[in-house]
């Protein structure tokens, strides 16, 4: 009758750590991912409210008192990420905004441009304003 010896021997032992450590890496991999994306994702939110901002002042403003002539309008914006301590996270944009003469009234385009982790991104919003008057 043979003995089996109990246990596992060296070369089990590596492959199972080969294993384990390429499922974390790639984890880890995957989670910073996530993060610059979630990042990404909150700075074109905060992107589109500031464009949302620019397109309702310009809405309360009177029909009769809108001159296209005097766009385009470019401002330097700054995206922040909400945290007043850590004012040094904040990105710095370009908003354009431009109001066009169409057959319905004005139309009017806010682009935002700013650089974030991969190159420059913009976020654009459009809106027309008529006048039944």
């Amino acid at each position: 009758m043979r003995r089996y010896k109990r246990g596992v021997t060296l070369v089990e032992v590596m492959v199972s750590i080969f294993i384990v450590s390429f499922l974390l890496v790639g984890m880890m991999r995957l989670y910073s991912v996530g993060a610059i994306q979630s990042t990404l994702a909150k700075h074109r939110v905060m992107a589109a409210n500031l464009a949302q901002a620019e397109i309702e002042g310009l809405r309360n403003t009177s029909y009769e008192d809108m001159v296209p002539a005097d766009y385009p309008l470019t401002q330097t914006v700054k995206i922040d990420t909400g945290t007043a301590a850590a004012a040094a996270d904040d990105i710095n944009g370009t908003m354009v905004t431009n109001i066009y003469a169409v057959a319905e009234g004005y139309k009017i385009v806010v682009n935002i441009t700013w650089n974030d982790y991969y190159g420059p991104i913009t976020e654009v919003l459009e809106s027309t304003i008529t006048s039944y008057l």
